[in-house]
């Protein structure tokens, strides 16, 4: 079982990553990015593709 110091180590740890992860959700790079990823995955469910299949268009454009 846990002792006390571990749990506040681990409570220490846990607002460490939050405030990391709130400062990548400010990042312009990664929203771009998460908006790119969003509406690559509305495109494929509107075509009916796989990842597989948008690799295999992507290799296939590249020869």
């Amino acid at each position: 079982m846990p002792n006390l110091s571990e749990f506040r180590a681990a409570e220490r740890q846990l607002a460490q990553q939050l405030s990391q992860l709130e400062t990548m959700k400010q990042d312009v790079g990664l929203q771009q990015e998460m908006a790119f990823n969003d509406k690559l995955h509305a495109l494929m469910g509107d075509y009916g593709y796989s990842p597989a299949t948008v690799l295999a268009i992507l290799e296939s454009a590249q020869e």
